[in-house]
């Protein structure tokens, strides 16, 4: 089966040979993996619309062995290339349920694309979505005011907090 939906590529891997696996979030299927057949040569025409951050216009096959081929993608749309939004994708990618669509993520998704940019409020409307209570959270430990969400965790914590933790500071989202 063969379907066209959007999506917002999160993170792209090299493969075998020239292919690469991808992350995808979609409209339609929730996060995939999907392989890209060829997109490694110097002639393929997905490489620039295949990349992170990119929102795509794409064509997804099912595989015989339950994955998914991405075979067609237009770009329609993308955050800028800095490191808040290869950040932001990276969380996207930690807490989102794989495919399992979910119509108010995605929604926020293609606001924070459409608006540009990654503001802290958008982690937490994400996390308030998925109905991690992220406007209502208080830090794990001490009770106090969050600071941070650690997505390896799924925990909110304080600075004090992090500070006393054996968590890596790189890995926590400033909320």
């Amino acid at each position: 089966m063969e379907y066209l939906t959007l999506g917002l590529v999160l993170s792209k891997e090299r493969g075998k040979e020239a292919d690469s696996n991808l992350r995808v979030y979609t409209r339609d299927f929730g996060g995939v993996a999907a392989i890209s057949r060829s997109l490694g040569k110097i002639t393929s025409k997905l490489s620039g619309h295949l990349l992170p951050g990119k929102l795509v216009s794409v064509r997804l096959v099912e595989r015989n062995n339950g994955g998914w081929q991405a075979v067609d993608a237009l770009s329609v749309g993308s955050l800028p290339a800095t490191a808040e939004t290869l950040k932001f994708l990276d969380f996207l990618e930690k807490v989102i349920p794989f495919n399992e669509p979910d119509r108010g993520v995605w929604e926020k998704v293609e606001k924070i694309v459409g608006q540009g940019k990654v503001e802290k409020a958008d982690y937490v409307d994400i996390l308030d979505v998925l109905g991690l209570g992220g406007s209502l959270a208080k830090c794990v430990s001490c009770g106090g005011s969050v600071a941070y969400f650690l997505p390896k965790d799924v925990i909110f914590i304080c600075h004090k907090c992090l500070a006393r933790s054996f968590s890596p500071e790189d890995e926590a989202i400033d909320i």
